[in-house]
């Protein structure tokens, strides 16, 4: 709870601490504007204000501060004139700011000197009964106001703690938030490029022209579908974009665009069949977005380790799921190792949304990606 001086406290905090380091000087004065006529002005003033001068350094040093007030109260008290407010005000100071031992060291100081005072009032002639109530109310202000300032202290440290686990949460969500977008633009390029250089290599070893203009064809297709989507997503990086660059009604690709994407598969590439199971009914946008992505991510890997083989695209629709199977035939090509970086996104992907993926080769020896979602996203769902 120790903490120095803070130079960047704000404007209202300074004058507050302005206040109380002038509040001994003004009660003093206040004093001897009401007090008998021969209360020593000089020396209660003096006191007073190296009380004030003392209080300046309370935050630094603040069991210092506290002893060095009270011999200076004790002066005061022999003057017949003791008025405890700086002694509360660094009461209050060492609980805010003071390290533990140093307010276990003050607050018993404190109260033994309070104890010894009474003593010392008894032993002088001053009536029992009034020495105790006076030096019992002393106390429990003493304790009070160290209190006050140690429960202030820890209010003040929570909030700390309160802003620190926000500001690591908005980092964690923004971190997650490039991950997700990063994942987007690997998933958007590597099934364009693939199907575009897929394309290019069939358009130059073909000797027909019209098969050569349909390849291009289908790689300028892919090549505008791929800008649209890395516009909008570059359109989510972007903050301060016009009206003409930015449709807020864009919604990433779903379910219902996967005839799109099997269509725009080279010729010269697996032979996809598209079967549907069940009734479709309603699916968060997030759960079609990724059941989307997965696909697409699975057949850019057929096409790039298996080649032109048999793939079938399963969906099963049910009343609270949804199943996605993308099955290859098995290859007569060598299977090229990959970097097993698009199965761990797609993972990733399917996760962040409440379901599960499996990879793995299938019965047949070819190979299977099986993802199961629910019908509402993690995020959605409760």
């Amino acid at each position: 709870m120790a903490e120095g001086p803070e130079d960047g406290r704000p404007g209202l905090e300074r004058l507050s601490d302005g206040l109380l380091v002038l509040l001994p000087l003004m009660v003093a004065w206040l004093s001897i504007l009401d007090g008998p006529d021969h209360d020593p002005v000089a020396t209660v003033l003096g006191v007073a204000s190296a009380q004030s001068f003392a209080l300046v350094w309370r935050r630094r040093f603040p069991l210092t501060v506290l002893l060095v007030v009270m011999v200076l109260e004790g002066v005061l008290i022999a003057a017949d004139a003791e008025i405890f407010v700086a002694f509360l005000v660094a009461a209050s100071a060492l609980g805010t700011w003071g390290r533990p031992v140093q307010q276990r060291i003050g607050l018993a100081i404190g109260l033994a000197a309070l104890a010894t005072g009474m003593v010392l009032s008894i032993t002088g002639g001053a009536p029992a009964g009034f020495a105790v109530a006076g030096v019992a109310s002393v106390a429990i202000m003493f304790v009070g106001f160290w209190l006050s300032g140690w429960l202030g202290a820890r209010q003040r440290t929570r909030i700390r703690r309160l802003e620190a686990e926000r500001a690591e949460i908005e980092q964690r969500a923004a971190a997650r938030e490039r991950a997700l977008l990063a994942r987007e633009l690997h998933d958007i390029l590597n099934h364009a490029v693939t199907a575009m250089v897929l394309d290019a290599t069939a358009a130059a070893e073909t000797g027909t022209p019209d098969e050569s203009r349909e390849a291009l064809r289908r790689i300028a297709r892919t090549g505008r579908n791929s800008l649209a989507e890395l516009r909008r997503l570059l359109s989510i990086l972007r903050r301060s974009l016009s009206d003409a660059d930015h449709d807020p009604l864009t919604v990433p690709p779903g379910l219902d665009r996967l005839d799109e994407l099997v269509g725009g598969i080279p010729g010269s590439g697996p032979r996809v069949t598209l079967v549907r199971d069940g009734h479709a009914g309603p699916l968060d946008a997030s759960i079609e977005h990724a059941a989307y992505r997965v696909v697409q991510e699975a057949l850019t890997n057929v096409i790039k380790h298996a080649g032109p083989v048999a793939t079938t695209v399963s969906l099963a629709y049910a009343s609270d799921h949804l199943s996605v199977v993308v099955a290859n035939e098995r290859s007569a090509q060598t299977r090229r190792a990959g970097n097993g970086l698009g199965l761990i996104g797609m993972r990733e992907r399917v996760e962040l949304v409440g379901g599960t993926l499996t990879a793995g080769p299938g019965a047949d020896g070819g190979f299977e990606v099986r993802a199961h979602f629910p019908a509402r996203g993690a995020a959605c769902s409760g």
